[in-house]
């Protein structure tokens, strides 16, 4: 990805898959700034913020895996049952009450 971001700096795709890349890898922050890179140049990008809600989970900073994976709840509901149903990333928060209202159908 750092290569094919080297041919096309303002390519969103390039910098999300980069920040899926780095999570893999735990390398938390990298992936943050990535998504940060790929919402800059596509600011209703769901899956960036998705993927900065998992890094803050990762990092144990709850309140802003909460706000990041609302704003993404908020640009598409399929982030909302990614969390419910198919991402474990977020059992360390499952219990809190301000995720189980996230993921609750409205």
């Amino acid at each position: 990805y750092d290569r094919a971001i080297q041919f096309q700096p303002d390519d969103h795709k390039a910098w999300n898959n980069r920040g899926i890349a780095l999570v893999k890898l735990g390398r938390y922050e990298e992936a943050i700034a990535s998504y940060d890179q790929a919402l800059q140049f596509k600011p209703n990008l769901y899956q960036a913020w998705y993927g900065k809600a998992i890094c803050y989970v990762k990092q144990g900073q709850v309140d802003e895996a909460i706000n990041h994976l609302r704003q993404a709840i908020k640009l598409d509901s399929d982030a909302r049952n990614w969390a419910k149903e198919a991402d474990s990333d977020f059992d360390p928060i499952r219990p809190d009450p301000r995720f189980q209202a996230l993921i609750q159908e409205p």
